[in-house]
């Protein structure tokens, strides 16, 4: 038997995963983690937002699991016990593989110009310490606030950039000189929802309304590989590679010509991610923070009507506006 973790916390990239095969191991995690049923909870149930969403646990077969559920979340918001919960999340975040093969942490300004993403086989202890003090902080002040790195006050964006971003959104009211044609579905949630669906499909996948299954990266479909980095610059070659167009280069007449954008950020421990959003009717925008439901609110529950100025915490580099097409391939 093994015990899969995940640590839920990215919206693009995969998330951190790894599994536990020693037999001793295993058990002496399976007695702990039925020693805490109340810290246990369904996945998705806590918080759903961007950043930190807790730690997911999957029971591979169906061995002698002392009674308990095949896959369930701790630490994320959901459960009975937030004590038992941290207590238990930090219990498994002790087995994630760390040392050999994992990055060091960089320092400040080469994480700026890229630090190493974490792989599946091992991870930096920076790493691994960021998600601890995550793990702390939601039992102080709950998820959601758990991120570490504060969105901008509403007075601290780029005058210039704001305005251009604010230009750019008129372009999408109908009464004005609508810059390219383009199409827009009712918000349904409950299709991207649905247990076989939610957690194998990503922002990526909502963005183009394109159920893979493969939890989509821009540009593989096509060969590219965004670099650890994650710049603006480098997931848009990706998504472009899959025949996306930067917002006002108008795609051909056709269908799911959808207005999407995109934002990246640096989390704690430096590891950077990307996020996409979708334009749905009324000007309202939704997207699909990873393995999470799809939401229609930002970070702080309100309705999303700027992607620019709404709160995204972590991700607080915007890198502007794209238009799909029925053409899109991704994978």
């Amino acid at each position: 038997m093994s015990i899969r973790i995940t640590v839920d916390i990215f919206s693009g990239i995969p998330n951190p995963t790894w599994e536990i095969h020693e037999p001793e191991k295993v058990r002496e995690l399976l007695e702990f983690m039925a020693g805490h049923r109340t810290a246990l909870a369904e996945p998705a149930t806590g918080y759903t937002g961007l950043g930190f969403r807790g730690i997911q646990v999957e029971l591979t077969d169906d061995l002698d699991t002392a009674g308990l559920p095949t896959e369930f979340e701790v630490a994320g918001d959901g459960s009975q016990d937030p004590y038992a919960a941290a207590e238990l999340a930090e219990r498994l975040l002790d087995t994630m593989p760390t040392g050999a093969g994992a990055a060091a942490e960089p320092p400040p300004d080469e994480t700026a110009a890229g630090g190493e993403q974490p792989t599946e086989e091992s991870y930096p202890e920076a790493f691994r310490d960021s998600v601890r003090e995550q793990i702390r902080h939601t039992v102080r002040e709950g998820a959601g606030g758990a991120m570490t790195i504060e969105p901008p006050e509403p007075g601290s964006f780029s005058e210039g950039s704001l305005l251009e971003v604010e230009k750019q959104l008129q372009t999408l009211v109908p009464s004005a000189a609508v810059a390219c044609a383009y199409d827009v579905t009712p918000y349904n949630p409950g299709f991207w929802n649905r247990p076989d669906t939610r957690p194998r499909n990503n922002c990526y996948n909502f963005a183009v309304n394109r159920r893979t299954n493969t939890f989509a990266q821009p540009g593989r479909a096509h060969g590219y590989t965004i670099p650890g980095t994650v710049r603006c610059n480098e997931v848009s070659i990706g998504a472009q590679r899959d025949g996306i167009r930067v917002w006002g280069n108008c795609q051909p007449q056709g269908t799911l010509r959808y207005v999407i954008a995109l934002v990246t950020g640096t989390f704690p421990g430096g590891f950077r991610d990307y996020h996409w959003y979708r334009l749905h009717p009324g000007g309202l925008w939704a997207h699909k923070p990873g393995r999470t439901p799809v939401r229609n609110v930002d970070n702080s529950g309100r309705p999303i009507r700027n992607p620019y100025t709404c709160d995204r915490r972590p991700y607080n580099e915007w890198c502007g506006l794209y238009q799909s097409h029925n053409s899109v391939t991704i994978r």
